[in-house]
C-alpha cells in the first residue's frame, strides 16, 4: 500500500497513541540533558523507577558507541526510561502531521527478561543488555529514515518472510526484517562481523550503512 496522506495519518496515530499509553501512566518524568561530541539528546526518568540509573548509563553508553562509529544520532533523541506494565522497549519515528520524531521507550525488560535469543542478551564488545538494547531502539529510528517509505509501505520488500540471512545474527533477527535490520545495527556498532550475503541484505532492506 502506497503512502498516500490517509495512510500516513493512519500509521502516524497509531504510533502516537501506542506511545502515549505507554507513559501514560508515569506521574512524572526527571529530564536529564545529554551531549556527546556536540549532539544533543535527552533521557526522562520516571523516578519511580529504580533501575533509571542504569537505564541512563545505557542511554549515554549507547550514544558513546553510536558516535564513536562516525554515526550522527537522530534528531531531537528523546529516551524514556520507565518501569510502569504497559511500557515495552520500543522505538517510535513518526507523529502527529508525518513529523519525524526520535522516541524511544526502555521499559521494564530493559534490564532483566525480554527477549533470551536477542544479541543484548550476549554481552557483546562487554556491553550490558539495556546498552544493546537501546543501540538496536536507535538502529529502528535510523532504519526508518535511511529507508524512507519502504519502512512503511505495506507491500515492500521489509514485509512478509524473515530475512534470508538472520540465523546468523540473532534469534531475534529471525522474527521479522526490521527485528533483523535492527539486529545486524547493534552488531555492526559493537564490532560482530557478519558475512557479505548478511551485510548486502542488510543494506537492501535499507538499513542505514555503518562505517
Amino acid at each position: 500500500m502506497a503512502l498516500d496522506d490517509t495512510r500516513k495519518a493512519q500509521l502516524a496515530g497509531g504510533e502516537t497513541s501506542t506511545f502515549m499509553s505507554q507513559t501514560a501512566q508515569v506521574k512524572a518524568f526527571i529530564p536529564v540533558k545529554g551531549n556527546y561530541n556536540g549532539e544533543m539528546y535527552t533521557i526522562y526518568k520516571d523516578f519511580s523507577d529504580p533501575d533509571a540509573g542504569a537505564k541512563e548509563a545505557a542511554v549515554h553508553a549507547a550514544v558513546k558507541r553510536i558516535k564513536d562509529k562516525g554515526l550522527a544520532l537522530p534528531n531531537n533523541l528523546r529516551v524514556y526510561c520507565t518501569k510502569a506494565y504497559e511500557a515495552q522497549n520500543r522505538a517510535f519515528s513518526r507523529s502527529v502531521g508525518w513529523s519525524e520524531v526520535a522516541n524511544i521507550i526502555l521499559g521494564p525488560t530493559a534490564l532483566v527478561g525480554g527477549r533470551a535469543d536477542a544479541l543484548s542478551g550476549t554481552n557483546l564488545a562487554g556491553c550490558n543488555k539495556p546498552t544493546i538494547t537501546c543501540i538496536h531502539e536507535i538502529g529502528h529510528i535510523l532504519h526508518e529514515r535511511s529507508a524512507g517509505d519502504m519502512f512503511w509501505e505495506t507491500g515492500s520488500i521489509l514485509t512478509g518472510g524473515k530475512a534470508a540471512n538472520a540465523g546468523e545474527v540473532s534469534g531475534y533477527a529471525a522474527t521479522t526484517k526490521k527485528e533483523f535490520v535492527a539486529e545486524v545495527f547493534a552488531g555492526l556498532i559493537l564490532g560482530k562481523p557478519f558475512s557479505d550475503a548478511c551485510t548486502q541484505e542488510y543494506l537492501a532492506l535499507g538499513g542505514p550503512p555503518v562505517p
